[in-house]
């Protein structure tokens, strides 16, 4: 899926070349062409529907959350917090960042989702230098005061605390933050003896039956950042957007495990 995944992200067929991985080589150009672009100005903001980038995905998690939220009243033994993302999913915000490194590290891509209507609606706010982080930590205010829910994977460690630091660090006033789901811990407690580990793409193949194939490893997310900032090259970009959209639906997709609880299970390669 990765290839037509940037393909339709993009418009210009762009995949990734650098780092010795196999891909098309297709001219450099401004990550501001990119379809669904809302805004330029301080920050690029790309506002896709997941219709639009995974042809059916957000149905079935939609039909499936629907279905969740009909047995949640049963004798099941739903968390609360999982019971409330599941009553008003509209009232969800799913997040995940990407940073230039560890805890007090830039962040340079705010990644959220919503139930919008009858799809998932994927909002990424890219820095495109260093200069743009204040800018972006704006846009992660806004979000954060008109959600009534945060959904995570490892966000209470640390995606919300970094972005609490670098708000200090560039003098902006930190949002009241909306209650928070942390998956992480969700899964941890239900999954922890059953599968070799609980980290999000393991959770990915095991249990939402999805591996990932030609994606970027996050330990080199931060040197594909500088490298684009120093060249302008957008290709390994739009494999970093790649990457965080992916989290972001299977966010979606964990919770609906948590509320269904129907087990690891194998899958197909995307």
């Amino acid at each position: 899926m990765s290839d037509a995944f940037r393909e339709r992200l993009s418009g210009i067929g762009a995949a990734r070349t650098r780092g010795g991985r196999p891909g098309t080589a297709a001219p450099a150009r401004s990550l501001d062409e990119l379809r669904g672009v809302v805004r330029t100005e301080g920050v690029l903001v790309v506002e896709r529907a997941a219709s639009d980038l995974w042809r059916g995905s957000e149905r079935r998690v939609l039909e499936e959350l629907r279905e969740a939220r009909a047995a949640a009243h049963g004798p099941n033994g739903i968390d609360s917090t999982v019971l409330a993302l599941l009553e008003r999913p509209e009232d969800a915000l799913f997040l995940d960042t990407e940073t230039t490194g560890l805890a007090g590290s830039m962040v340079f891509l705010l990644g959220a989702m919503r139930v919008r209507g009858d799809d998932l609606v994927l909002t990424q706010v890219l820095a495109r230098d260093y200069r743009e982080e204040p800018a972006l930590l704006e846009a992660w205010r806004e979000m954060a005061q008109r959600a009534r829910l945060l959904v995570s994977f490892n966000g209470k460690a640390f995606d919300v605390p970094v972005l609490r630091d670098r708000l200090g660090l560039h003098r902006i006033a930190s949002p009241q933050e909306p209650a928070h789901v942390d998956l992480l811990h969700h899964a941890r407690r239900r999954w922890r003896t059953v599968l070799p580990d609980c980290r999000l793409q393991t959770l990915e193949w095991q249990l939402c039956g999805r591996r990932r194939t030609g994606d970027i490893p996050g330990e080199e997310i931060p040197a594909a950042y500088h490298h684009f900032v120093r060249t302008g090259d957008p290709r390994d970009m739009l494999t970093v957007l790649h990457h965080n959209a992916l989290d972001l639906l299977t966010l979606a997709d964990i919770a609906l495990a948590l509320a269904t609880d129907d087990g690891a299970r194998g899958g197909e390669d995307r």
